[in-house]
């Protein structure tokens, strides 16, 4: 199981700033940055889980996938399969490299297994905390 993140210097910067404004979520945004590698300015973040990324994953041990892209809270749509990086399962995707498997943290202490399948890099994000 895949347990540390490596974040952008941009992803990092993005969640620092809404780990300040926001009330809800701020938490586990600033755990999720503490616990997070940075990776260097000059790396790019190919095959891992960045704001504005698309993730094909499934429950570990299942057949099925299912398909995100992690947004911004404000850009968030469940129709459009848009998860906020606020949720428990963006925050436990984010940093993580296709081909690992995470746990999803789950209320009353459980964790859910999840396979990140693919990861397809952002064509752009451009996310403001609000």
């Amino acid at each position: 199981m895949c347990t540390t993140p490596y974040l952008s210097q941009e992803d990092l910067a993005i969640l620092s700033a809404f780990a300040r404004v926001r009330g809800e979520g701020a938490r586990e945004l600033a755990s999720l940055i503490a616990s997070s590698i940075p990776l260097p300015a000059t790396e790019k973040q190919a095959r891992r889980v960045a704001l504005g990324s698309t993730v094909r994953y499934r429950t570990a041990g299942a057949s099925e996938t299912q398909a995100i892209v992690i947004a911004c809270p404000h850009d968030a749509n469940a129709l459009l399969a848009r998860v906020s990086i606020l949720t428990p399962l963006a925050l436990g995707l984010l940093g993580h490299a296709e081909g690992c498997t995470v746990g999803i943290a789950l209320p009353h202490a459980r964790t859910l297994p999840i396979d990140i399948v693919a990861v397809q890099p952002p064509s752009s994000h451009l996310c403001n905390p609000r």
